[in-house]
């Protein structure tokens, strides 16, 4: 008798469809069913293993056949079919017939006996007397056109909706699960939609590079369809839309016309979306890609071979001794293995290792360098899920019996060499970025260790090229300057590398490092430019180039464990925001007076348990008392739009910002409030801990918390805990409610803290992401700079302390304005602390009082911008009169 195997992403569809081809058969077939992952974070996916048992289970030398939906499933259930063996590999048959319809005739037919040939000829058959009841040819057309043009599909076509796709399935939108190979298709059969295409021109400088195609997958991933991109142009592709890698090899650069295809139920929805990014030029902001075009000149060599000249990809100067960076080199000690079942398993712990390494880089340069460059890193998680990548090293796992190691670094590298081998620059340096996430991956399966060691001593580091990895570990008082081989100024390391201050050279070719460590060099970043054992004429007007160039940098270093204070000596008080213990330490030497926002959610990311009041409590105390006295101000946990926790269940939501978050969380989760309030009350019994509420909208939800707070209370002091009575309770100001509510918060809060990020995305209803309405989400937008005031002035008028803890606070641009505002609290990462001292000491209130006044007046943000500018170039701290420019035009 022939066997079935039913091969679906969701376990539900797969048990569904073998239900319902289980009752036509009358229980006369054997039928399996192989859907989705045994991870339970991620169950939306196949597994090639789990496949290969399905087909095991009902095999018979009759035959058996295996039904599938799209993408990954068919990948997982070839590779089945290959560890299956040789000698019954002929008898199985994989179908491209409709998965419901499909099944439904082939159990019929097996029922009935007969061969698996007619079964295959009338699953594949299935979807004809549809097709012949509704009048169509079953087919799905495909509809062509340019983003100007457009295309239809639909009843005019000969078609109508289906309802295929099961409701559980419609609405998901997950990441790659680790454990097995994934796709993002959600099309239960491809000839039911049609595929609509449009042709658009790329805009943007770069093309599709990292960090726009990263964007662009991530938007396809949010619509149920089947997305693939072409270069027209350069005659590449077409690629996956969810394989980063795929979009990169496709080379499409500034003026490229790019094809794009979808078909799904969403299609038109995901076609205009993805054209619209392109369009907009893809997110990119000039100034990170203006000097990036150049190509990689020859090195340069001056008469008596004592100057070097290369790319300017970091501007600043550096004098010092050269040390060689030498990277260290993964050994693949062996290339076999017999068990491809324990290889898989090993490589994806690694993978899933590597991807907490880079979300941890992620995050880290969110905070001290910006989105902007931390979009680097988000690129290579989508390396490390590209489905592409992952099946060919499955697929190696399986046929060449090698180790994962063996096999992650052969895949890995063909990657990089074909995209270093597109003869574009820009794409050829994204090489380093796959060597980069593949070395993760590679350390955790040999278990080496770090990537670099770094000198102990000031110097100039030179390296053939670095990784974005290797930077970010970088001290600027010990790296002075960065001399590169190869890259570019548009390389990622090169990007890091100027927001942490130290200059770099690169494409400099081989001769740099022929020089022998401990060679005094200069290095110019600004003009590219690199002098070998300079002399005393050369070193004294370096050295005077230099400290011009540090002297705005340490002034502000050097002023930094000073009280803020405005020209006229207003005190400002300058806090941090921090993520963790070891923050704290870096908040105190970077001046901070204390912290402003605690995110507690550092305690409860990348667990499977939620932590317990002891370890909250210690985790806290040891903050508090590190910060010896200090404001601590403890964010209760912040959770719900792009932060979850897999104890938490939110479920799935239309709109994540716009639903069960922050505050709306805790106070219907009871029992983690309960503990974490617990443990701040705890934590502050000696020490000056406060108490900050986010995403408060009303009255009712700051006086319910304030309730809970005093059941704590009640509680610690019947079981004899000592605790900080009478908390100071604060509230986020993040959405517009609150604002409006202002005056009555006021009444119930002890203090205020304005979270400008939410804030201005919810008050210009615009997603900073979303680069189609990014320019919209503006800071110096007339209705946020009044919803800020009306907030400042409320709480002036309850006598409360009112503080800003978004990246607003950190803008020189603004420093002016808030203070005039009368804002007398400012919250800001750590590393900007100094120069944010620094732009207070510029002002007086009065003049900032006078730039307030006239930046409300503007109607427009630009307009509010160039007045901005205009008084902060004649802001310099030299004593006389109001400076404040005329009004803007």
């Amino acid at each position: 008798m022939i066997g079935l195997v039913i091969v679906s992403h969701s376990a539900k569809l797969a048990e569904g469809v073998c239900d319902l081809a289980r009752q036509v058969a009358q229980g006369k077939v054997r039928i399996a069913a192989a859907g989705g992952t045994a991870d339970p974070q991620n169950p939306i996916g196949t597994d090639a293993f789990q496949v290969l048992e399905a087909i095991q289970s009902v095999y018979s030398e009759d035959g058996v056949l295996v039904l599938m939906d799209l993408g990954s499933a068919v990948l997982s259930a070839e590779t089945a079919l290959e560890l299956l063996g040789e000698a019954r590999q002929t008898r199985v048959r994989l179908c491209s017939a409709p998965l419901v319809e499909g099944a439904v005739a082939a159990a019929s037919l097996a029922a009935a006996g007969a061969s698996l040939a007619e079964i295959v000829r009338e699953a594949e058959n299935a979807l004809a007397g549809k097709a012949a009841q509704w009048g169509t040819s079953g087919g799905a057309p495909e509809v062509e056109g340019s983003a100007e043009e457009g295309g239809t599909c639909g009843e005019s076509l000969g078609l109508r909706p289906r309802d295929s796709v099961p409701l559980e399935d419609r609405s998901l939108t997950v990441a790659a699960p680790i454990r097995a190979t994934t796709v993002r298709e959600w099309l239960p059969a491809r000839e039911e939609y049609c595929a609509v295409t449009l042709t658009v021109r790329l805009t943007n400088r770069l093309g599709l590079h990292a960090r726009p195609a990263a964007q662009l997958i991530r938007m396809a991933r949010c619509y149920r369809a089947q997305v693939t991109l072409q270069n027209v142009t350069q005659g590449t592709g077409p690629a996956p839309g969810d394989s980063i890698n795929g979009v990169l090899s496709l080379g499409a650069r500034q003026g490229h016309q790019v094809r794009i295809r979808a078909r799904g139920p969403e299609a038109h929805e995901a076609l205009a979306a993805l054209t619209g990014f392109i369009e907009s030029g893809c997110g990119d902001k000039e100034d990170l890609v203006k000097e990036t075009a150049e190509r990689l000149p020859p090195p340069l060599i001056s008469s008596g071979q004592q100057q070097l000249s290369g790319i300017a990809a970091a501007a600043g100067i550096a004098i010092g001794p050269l040390v060689k960076l030498r990277p260290a080199a993964v050994e693949i000690i062996s290339g076999r293995s017999a068990d491809p079942e324990a290889e898989r398993q090993r490589l994806m712990a690694a993978i899933e290792g590597a991807r907490e390494e880079t979300r941890a880089l992620y995050e880290w340069s969110k905070a001290h360098i910006g989105a902007d460059e931390a979009g680097i890193f988000d690129a290579q998680l989508l390396f490390l899920e590209d489905p592409a990548l992952i099946g060919g090293v499955s697929r190696m796992l399986v046929a060449d019996r090698v180790a994962a190691e063996f096999a992650w670094q052969a895949e890995t590298t063909r990657l990089a060499d074909r995209l270093g081998a597109l003869g574009d620059p820009y794409l050829s340096a994204r090489a380093v970025d796959v060597a980069d996430v593949a070395a993760r991956v590679l350390r955790r399966l040999t278990g080496q260790g770090v990537a670099v060691q770094l000198p102990r001593e000031p110097a100039i580091l030179t390296a053939h090229d670095l990784t974005p990895s290797d930077v970010k570990g970088f001290d600027p008082a010990i790296v002075l300057g960065l001399c590169l081989e190869t890259g570019s100024a548009s390389a990622h390391s090169a990007i890091l590398a100027r927001a942490l201050g130290i200059p770099v050279v690169a494409g400099l070719g081989p001769g740099i490092s022929a020089l022998a460590d401990g060679t005094m060099v200069a290095v110019d970043g600004e003009q590219g430019t690199v002098w070998i054992s300079p002399d005393a004429g050369q070193v004294g007007t370096l050295e005077d180039r230099r400290r011009q160039w540090l002297a705005t940098r340490r002034a502000a270093e050097f002023e930094r464990h000073k009280p803020a204070a405005t020209r006229d000596g207003r005190r400002i008080r300058v806090l941090a925001n921090i993520s963790s213990v070891a923050e704290a330490a870096e908040a105190l030497a970077c001046g901070a007076e204390g912290v402003g926002v605690l995110r507690t959610e550092f305690l409860f990311l990348g667990r499977s348990a939620a932590p317990d009041e002891e370890e909250q409590t210690a985790a806290y105390r040891t903050i508090a008392e590190s910060l010896g006295g200090r404001q601590l101000s403890i964010r209760a946990l912040d959770i719900g739009g792009d932060k979850s926790l897999p104890y938490v269940e939110i479920g799935e939501e239309a709109n994540p910002f716009l639903g069960w978050r922050g505050i709306r969380v805790m106070l219907s989760r009871r029992d983690l409030f309960r503990t974490q309030l617990r443990a701040i009350l705890r934590a502050g019994a000696t020490q000056a801990v406060e108490l900050l509420l986010p995403m408060i909208a009303s009255v009712d939800e700051l006086r319910e918390a304030k309730a809970m707070v005093r059941e704590a209370e009640a509680e610690l002091e019947r079981e004899g805990i000592p605790f900080r009575k009478h908390i100071r309770v604060g509230v986020m100001i993040e959405v517009p409610a609150a604002v409006a509510v202002a005056d009555l918060l006021a009444r119930e809060a002890s203090f205020f803290s304005i979270g400008s990020n939410d804030l201005i995305q919810y008050v210009m209803a615009a997603d900073r992401t979303n680069s189609r309405v990014a320019p919209i989400a503006d800071p110096f937008q007339p209705a946020v700079l009044r919803m800020i005031r009306q907030t400042i002035e409320a709480g002036r008028n309850a006598g409360i302390e009112v503080a800003l803890c978004g990246e607003l606070a950190a803008d020189p641009l603004a420093t002016p304005l808030l203070l005039g505002l009368g804002l007398e609290e400012f919250s800001v990462s750590a590393p900007l602390i100094p120069e944010l001292k620094r732009a207070i000491a510029r002002w007086s209130v009065a003049e900032a009082g006078d730039v307030a006044k006239e930046a409300l007046a503007m109607d427009s943000c630009q307009s509010a911008r160039r007045f901005l500018l205009a008084a902060a170039s004649i802001s310099e701290p030299a004593a006389g009169p109001s400076r404040t420019p005329p009004p803007a035009a």
